[in-house]
């Protein structure tokens, strides 16, 4: 018979374990309570306490499950730096909660005042990496006084299952975003998938504090505007997608089966979403309108013009977000799920007769928006929220793809 618990070891000993190295000049270990309350298979959970020079913190200590890059140019973390600088008042310890750590396991030297932290692959720091950059900051600079301590937490002994509440529960100092939380769970791996040969895949972000084009909040919020069959959204008009990307991220963590339905029309909702931006503008102009009187509805750069990532073109014209969700919201109409399918498709057939579908209805809708933004005194913010708006364009779609199928 096999021991399960001898294999457990091998596995964990075949690891590529990183050695951190950590001076302490304070030190305690300590059982969690939540070991003694289960008996069929206990928890082995240890606390590890360290007061460590801030001198003395390494660099390279992995920051693995960390949800959100690091900005310590933001003002709360400047303040954060003047404290640990600070060689008159050698308090920080006291006023930073410090840096904690999922690990492995940890050694001590026979004297406690070195502890050698053992961490995995997914093991690191889950929260105060922001105090962390900050120390090796201040230590290139020079800046880091000999006094100052900062506390490590170690804990090791971890299910893997309980990580994600825990970097979440920890990180509040500074919000983490639901996003960066299920980013951290891979619920975007199948995104990540869908777009990983296209040229914005880098320009996307998934964690907290990246400086990107797009958030995955703006992607999970187009996606809501094209998902027909989620049982919240079924049969109203998903306003959310423009007035809550919060209220988007909890219908995808809700449901999340109905949004990668959506993985065959992913890049092409994307294309879309700056196609309208693009191409309603030329349209309406085309049919002889004027588009440049519409203020409200469009925004302008004289100078440095707008990218538009999705379609690898620039323009110095975009519409507001209150004029482009209902517009992107109303082609929902040509997304169906056939019988049979385990996925969405295109109504018309494909995304070209997509585009085309748009290219003839684009004036329209344009017109559309720019009357109810005089409603509202060319405010664009509005637009976006009004009910019968959304409704108006539904409708202006649905009728032209009707007359377009008694056409053909």
């Amino acid at each position: 018979m096999v021991d399960s618990k001898n294999l457990k070891g091998k596995r964990m000993s075949n690891q590529k374990l990183q050695k951190v190295i950590l001076k302490t000049d304070y030190s305690r270990r300590f059982p969690d309570p939540l070991n003694n309350l289960l008996e069929d298979e206990p928890y082995s959970i240890e606390h590890n306490v360290l007061l460590c020079k801030a001198i003395d913190i390494p660099s390279g200590i992995s920051k693995k499950p960390n949800p959100r890059e690091q900005r310590i140019d933001w003002g709360i973390y400047k303040k954060v730096q003047e404290s640990l600088e600070a060689s008159e008042d050698l308090s920080f310890h006291l006023k930073n909660k410090g840096i904690t750590i999922l690990a492995h396991k940890v050694k001590y030297s026979e004297d406690k005042k070195v502890a050698t932290v053992y961490l995995g692959e997914n093991d690191g720091i889950a929260d105060g990496a922001h105090t962390y950059e900050i120390i090796l900051d201040s230590q290139s600079n020079d800046d880091c006084p000999d006094g100052q301590y900062v506390k490590f937490e170690i804990l090791t002994g971890i299910p893997s299952s309980m990580m994600v509440d825990i970097t979440g529960g920890l990180n509040t100092a500074v919000q983490v975003q639901e996003s960066s939380l299920a980013n951290l769970e891979g619920k975007f791996e199948w995104i990540k998938e869908t777009i990983k040969d296209m040229p914005y895949r880098d320009k996307i972000a998934f964690k907290q504090n990246e400086r990107k084009d797009f958030d995955i909040r703006d992607i999970i919020a187009f996606l809501t505007l094209f998902n027909v069959e989620n049982k919240e959204l079924k049969g109203k008009h998903p306003k959310e997608a423009y007035t809550s990307k919060g209220a988007c991220l909890n219908l995808y963590r809700n449901d999340q089966a109905s949004f990668e339905m959506l993985k065959p029309i992913l890049k092409d909702i994307l294309y879309l979403h700056d196609y309208i931006h693009i191409k309603s503008r030329e349209k309406y102009n085309e049919k002889g309108g004027k588009a440049g009187g519409m203020k409200g509805v469009f925004e302008s750069r004289k100078r440095k013009p707008f990218k538009f990532i999705f379609m690898g073109e620039e323009n110095k014209f975009r519409l507001f977000g209150g004029s482009l969700y209902p517009i992107f919201g109303a082609l929902r109409f040509l997304v169906e799920k056939k019988n049979g399918d385990a996925h969405y498709s295109w109504k018309p057939g494909s995304f070209d007769k997509v585009k085309a579908f748009f290219d003839r209805v684009a004036a329209d809708m344009l017109q559309t928006t720019y009357n109810t933004s005089l409603i509202y005194g060319r405010k664009p913010n509005p637009i976006g929220k009004d009910a019968n708006h959304w409704d108006n364009l539904y409708k202006t779609v649905a009728l032209e793809y009707l007359n377009t199928r008694q056409r053909t």
